[in-house]
């Protein structure tokens, strides 16, 4: 009896042994920010259900990899129309258990509405297609489990989200970019945004403005951050401060960068800047980013000039599509596009009507395309106090998430806003200079050191910095040849004066 007391006690021992060490493996440290593509193997329900109780009950799942969108046929068939309703994505993951990690879901877009639930609960949601997003999970997953992920996708027709329905491109709904779940450390980086001012050829300054996702931690926390040659990995400039001193001044300024390589379409030199949070010699957390140092201006009524010299800016526009895909194109297909525009000899490009795909501006980066980039405001008037509260958020968001990159040089409101609206009096001139005021006191608070820009509405050519005029000489009036004495009559009329659109309508068949 003595005997097997003695077995059970052992073997109770090496059970809890066993339970302690699972419980310790599965509860560890993070030892640094996880960013995981989670694009594969998810199940795909054309269905616009929104209750999410009765989702289990439904049968006619199909298997997808991501980015999907459900329009890749009908938006391009012989059939008038195409799908603007609903859909579901489920998928399950597991979910490490890290201690004190925060869980989230980072869409580079979805069209035009999201909802997120994990394990049944929603999670948050997003309004507005073509800019990324992120949702927290943190609270609704269970950790060292499989999780299931229930994401709702809307690209209905809804009056107070831009684009208008009247726009003349295809909004394909789906979740029609790169998916991904970020495992950050309990005090990360949220943003970083990188400014450089006072560029010319002998030198460059450049000042950071750091945004974390809560400031109550120890203050014996440091930043460190450095730029670095990307050609040759050479550190040219450091800077380090403690979080005491960044509470009171959330931004620092590295010492100047002498002679900097300048980015320009010929040589598009780029440098990269890794910033880190300290605690002693242990790593919190890492950020690096991509930077380039350039300035630019136009004449009054005249030339454009890149870093001093004259440049005459060629190049044509790109809506995000392609056969096949429709909206849901895969990074090498968004590479090959900006590949085959630089090959054709352009250096300029206008992402025509909406911002578009990460991998489209970090590839105009290393190529040296230059960027118009432009808020999907395109057609239909001005709405009511949702409808601008919308509008103005999704600029915010746009220009936030792509402010570091060296190839955008222009903010673009929107184009030919004034026509076809949805809603009464949403063509009334005083209302859309307000708010094309709002707008670009926006940009500009934003961002002073890009130009913003508009096409097509000339009630408010004088808002904005740079005007863009309709000119199609020998398709809707006139012919070919007259186009050029209408360059020289609107390069006159307006000091900044950028055209964006000419030669003909097509339509594939």
């Amino acid at each position: 009896m003595r005997n097997n007391t003695l077995f059970i006690i052992a073997f109770s021992c090496l059970l809890f042994s066993l339970s302690s060490n699972n419980s310790f493996a599965s509860n560890k440290p993070l030892p640094k920010r996880i960013i995981q593509n989670i694009n594969l193997d998810w199940q795909y329900l054309e269905n616009n259900l929104t209750d999410i109780a009765k989702l289990k009950n439904q049968k006619n799942w199909h298997s997808i990899n991501l980015p999907h969108t459900w329009n890749q046929w009908d938006a391009v068939d012989v059939m008038p129309g195409y799908r603007r309703d609903a859909s579901w994505y489920q998928k399950e993951i597991f979910i490490e258990d890290y201690d004190e990690a925060h869980y989230l879901l980072y869409f580079e877009g979805a069209n035009i509405s999201t909802q997120v639930y994990v394990n049944g609960m929603l999670s948050g949601e997003h309004i507005g297609g073509y800019v990324g997003f992120k949702i927290d999970i943190s609270k609704q997953i269970k950790k060292g489990q499989k999780n299931t992920i229930s994401i709702r996708v809307d690209n209905s027709y809804n009056p107070n989200i831009i684009p208008s329905q009247k726009a003349d491109f295809f909004i394909y709904g789906g979740i029609t970019r790169d998916l991904w779940l970020e495992i950050l450390p309990k005090v990360h980086f949220k943003n970083i945004t990188i400014t450089n001012n006072n560029v010319s050829k002998t030198s460059a300054e450049t000042s950071l403005d750091i945004l974390f996702n809560r400031i109550d931690f120890p203050k014996k926390y440091r930043i460190k951050s450095k730029i670095i040659d990307r050609s040759s990995n050479k550190v040219l400039a450091k800077k380090e401060m403690s979080f005491e001193e960044f509470l009171t001044k959330p931004s620092f300024t590295f010492p100047k960068i002498k002679n900097p390589k300048l980015w320009s379409p010929g040589q598009p030199n780029l440098y990269k800047v890794v910033t880190q949070l300290l605690d002693g010699q242990k790593l919190i957390d890492e950020k690096i980013e991509t930077i380039g140092y350039r300035w630019y201006r136009f004449e009054p009524n005249g030339a454009f000039f890149l870093n001093g010299e004259r440049l005459l800016l060629r190049g044509t526009h790109r809506h995000e599509e392609h056969a096949g895909y429709g909206a849901a194109m895969p990074n090498k297909l968004h590479r090959k596009d900006m590949t085959d525009i630089k090959e054709m000899g352009a250096n300029f490009i206008r992402l025509a009507h909406y911002p578009q795909d990460p991998e489209v501006y970090k590839t105009c980066d290393e190529l040296g395309i230059i960027v118009w980039d432009e808020l999907p405001w395109c057609r239909g008037g001005m709405g009511g106090e949702e409808w601008q509260s919308n509008t103005e958020r999704l600029l915010v968001e746009q220009i936030n998430q792509n402010y570091n990159h060296p190839s955008i040089f222009f903010w673009s409101l929107g184009n030919e806003i004034y026509w076809l609206p949805d809603f009464k009096n949403g063509d009334d001139e005083k209302r859309l200079n307000k708010f094309v005021k709002a707008l670009n006191k926006i940009a500009h608070d934003l961002d002073n050191n890009r130009l913003t820009s508009i096409r097509k509405y000339y009630a408010g050519a004088d808002l904005v910095d740079v005007f863009s005029p309709s000119i199609w000489s020998g398709w809707y009036a006139g012919v070919y040849t007259n186009y050029k004495n209408s360059l020289i009559k609107n390069q006159k009329k307006y000091p900044r004066f950028l055209h964006m659109e000419y030669g003909g309508s097509s339509h594939v068949g």
